[in-house]
């Protein structure tokens, strides 16, 4: 799903009715779908989901190495086979402790796998045709609530809309992880 895609579903809807492109312009149909994308991604960034965690392999030099431009917060750092936990602001760092201070992230093994949830980075003209780091069942919603907005109806300001929108994207992925996990009887017959 890209960006255009949802902007060719938007045009067609009855209550934009904007086929032949002369309503509303790519740069509002952009800004609309920006507004939404940023309550979508900051709802999944403060849930346990892992629909945006990213994965990085990170060498490190002298014990630090920058994070990733697009680093929001931690998931979990592991070096190979082992999990390391956050050490504290009073202790100095070793084999089985990360920290993260300002941009950098600080531990003595040569290298660690950081998965962490990316901050949204909003989309402009460059990236109108290329894939939203969401899956295509979220394109109903977008759709959705872009009409809202380009109808004047979403303002961030506004927490209804915006409880309205995180209400449908926790109903959209809840349980979605845990789909094929058969329950156990609680009861035996």
């Amino acid at each position: 799903m890209t960006p255009m895609q949802l902007f060719n579903k938007i045009r067609m809807t009855p209550e934009i009715d904007d086929n032949a492109q002369t309503k509303y312009s790519d740069y509002q149909l952009t800004e609309a779908l920006n507004t939404v994308l940023s309550i979508v991604f900051n709802t999944l960034s403060q849930s346990s989901n892992e629909l945006l965690t990213a994965e990085k392999n990170i060498a490190l030099t002298n014990g630090t190495a920058a994070l990733p431009d697009d680093f929001l917060s931690v998931v979990e750092v592991f070096t190979g086979d082992k999990i390391l936990s956050q050490q504290s602001k009073s202790k100095d760092v070793d084999s089985y402790t990360y920290r993260i201070r300002g941009n950098n992230i600080y531990s003595v093994n040569a290298s660690v796998t950081l998965v962490y949830k990316p901050y949204f980075v909003e989309v402009d003209d460059s990236k109108l045709t290329a894939a939203l780091p969401l899956p295509n069942y979220f394109s109903e919603l977008l759709k959705k609530y872009a009409i809202i907005s380009l109808q004047g109806g979403i303002n961030k300001t506004d927490t209804t809309i915006v409880q309205q929108i995180t209400d449908d994207v926790y109903k959209l992925t809840a349980g979605r992880e845990y789909s094929r996990i058969e329950l156990q009887q609680s009861f035996h017959i």
